[in-house]
């Protein structure tokens, strides 16, 4: 085989993996994409329906979590910097016990609603899986489109950028 030859199947071959990857990874892995954020109707944990689309003309924060996640754990603190002030927050149960996920938010003194999601169907909605994993935190513009999203433990920077694209005053 010639080099040429050699460099095109090589190619071809580079082409092939990039597409079976692509094609086959797990629908949680997908991210929204830019526009109208998924729709969110569920209860929260003590059995209130909560509706993103109640949140209309604010922004939002929309955070997957656990009682189980140390950098959820971690992050919780700013989130209650923000929430119901610069932003509304929705905080999604990401497979957590209600439970455990209760007492958590109770502990923390929580100010937002800790949303159950039955059968993963939010989590999915939003690109949200096992790898690479929770805290993910998405921002909702006042118009109700997906502005930005964080994967991994928030900090000040992290959050700030979030804010801003989802046009947060400071």
């Amino acid at each position: 085989m010639t080099g040429r030859r050699l460099a095109v199947a090589a190619a071809g071959g580079v082409v092939v993996v990039v597409a079976a990857v692509l094609a086959f990874r797990p629908a949680g892995e997908r991210t929204p994409a830019a526009g109208t954020a998924p729709a969110i109707d569920t209860v929260d944990l003590a059995g209130r329906r909560v509706r993103l689309a109640d949140h209309l003309g604010r922004p939002v924060l929309v955070n997957f979590w656990a009682s189980w996640c140390i950098p959820c754990r971690k992050e919780f603190a700013l989130l209650k910097t923000v929430a119901g002030g610069r932003a509304d927050v929705l905080g999604v149960v990401f497979q957590d016990s209600p439970g455990a996920a209760a007492a958590f938010l109770k502990d923390q003194g929580a100010t937002w609603p800790g949303l159950k999601d039955p059968g993963g169907r939010i989590a999915r909605a939003y690109g949200v899986a096992l790898k690479p994993g929770i805290p993910v935190t998405v921002a909702v513009d006042a118009r109700g489109n997906v502005a930005a999203r964080h994967v991994g433990e928030l900090r000040q920077a992290d959050l700030d950028r979030l804010l801003a694209a989802a046009g947060a005053a400071p």
